[in-house]
């Protein structure tokens, strides 16, 4: 009888690390997740726990759009956001602080409305696995 190929320090270290996911899900799922690119449209409080929860577990890489700057008002209901950071590109500050979650994950910002991308670039969102919409009017 063979014993099971012995596991490199990075898969171990990834083992460890994800093992409740990997548990739930097992290695297809895992990979799913870490070739995942998410895109948020505007780093509300309720945009930002959501990726939070896909950060934590790995997604492969996210992006933030959003074209507002930090406020009095986001700071007193996003945990991700502070004082400092008032006046400053949200998506900026956002992106900087969920990416301090997880070493693992890549993650960018574009400082514009979902509606300047989409009137410049049709397809934009068609790079995407999955896109989160929040804070946006019908």
């Amino acid at each position: 009888m063979s014993s099971p190929v012995p596991k490199s320090p990075e898969q171990s270290e990834k083992s460890r690390k994800y093992d409740r996911q990997l548990r739930l899900w097992g290695d297809h799922g895992q990979r799913l997740l870490e070739n995942s690119k998410v895109c948020l449209i505007n780093a509300t409080a309720l945009g930002t726990e959501i990726l939070k929860s896909l950060i934590l577990p790995g997604v492969g890489s996210f992006t933030i759009v959003d074209g507002e700057k930090v406020t009095e008002e986001d700071i007193g209901c996003n945990f991700f956001l502070e004082y400092e950071s008032v006046g400053l590109p949200r998506a900026q500050i956002a992106t900087q602080c969920l990416l301090e979650l997880n070493p693992d994950v890549r993650g960018d910002y574009i400082d514009e409305t979902a509606e300047h991308i989409l009137s410049n670039t049709q397809n934009f969102f068609k790079n995407f696995t999955l896109v989160i919409a929040t804070g946006v009017s019908e």
